[in-house]
């Protein structure tokens, strides 16, 4: 009986105690680890398809400067008459600054890569005979390290930038409607959250379907949340 009483409290003390380092009701190491794994991934992702999106997110300022510029001259011709226009007349104005920022920071991020600029800052510095200028430089395998730092952080702006832009361009839009007829500006907001439901079921179903280990790891990864959640 005393056995069985000492086995009894080994068995409840491994139950409520918790590991040393760590308080109660934070996440195992392992689902730590996992999570910093997974944000490494998806730097390392943006970093490799960056020229894409710099393609890709040039197109959209392009598209979305010339929505704007097409809506403003018909606006200006119309004049102030209510405030429906005078609103997509400020939103629009608004966001055609943040367009043309998007495309020059686009732009210089694939000029920086594809011209060499800072290799030739320094050639063009060691040609004229500056002393030690190979110190105010990084070295070739940091200058790497520091063109996908500083892609990645130019790409996180412009991406911030293309929402605000798009947020304004529809708020224009909506409001350059709202003035021909409240029925239409419904319309255009109806087709605009349908465009972008039907993009999210397209790329939803394109994605490969979940596999016997993916579902075994997932339902893992749940228990160990519940798990820790409970202690």
């Amino acid at each position: 009986m005393k056995r069985n009483a000492c086995n009894h409290s080994d068995d409840m003390s491994e139950v409520h105690t918790t590991p040393a380092g760590r308080d109660p009701g934070t996440a195992p190491p392992a689902i730590d680890e996992q999570s910093a794994r997974t944000f490494a991934a998806l730097r390392d992702l943006a970093g490799r398809i960056a020229p894409w999106l710099v393609d890709v997110g040039s197109w959209i300022f392009g598209g979305l400067t010339a929505v704007n510029l097409v809506v403003l001259s018909a606006l200006i011709t119309v004049g102030p008459v209510d405030a429906a226009i005078r609103t997509s007349t400020a939103a629009l104005a608004a966001a055609l600054p943040l367009n043309v920022a998007g495309i020059i920071l686009l732009k210089l991020i694939k000029d920086v890569k594809s011209v060499g600029l800072d290799d030739l800052t320094l050639q063009a510095f060691q040609d004229a005979g500056f002393p030690d200028i190979d110190a105010y430089f990084p070295s070739p395998g940091e200058r790497a390290v520091l063109h996908v730092r500083r892609a990645r952080v130019a790409l996180g702006y412009a991406l911030g930038i293309a929402v605000i832009s798009i947020a304004l361009t529809v708020a224009g839009m909506t409001a350059a409607m709202w003035h021909m007829g409240r029925w239409i500006a419904i319309v255009l907001l109806a087709a605009v959250s349908a465009s972008v439901a039907l993009i999210a079921i397209v790329i939803a179903h394109t994605l490969p379907p979940e596999s016997d280990r993916e579902q075994r790891l997932k339902r893992r990864a749940a228990d160990e949340r519940m798990g820790s959640a409970e202690e």
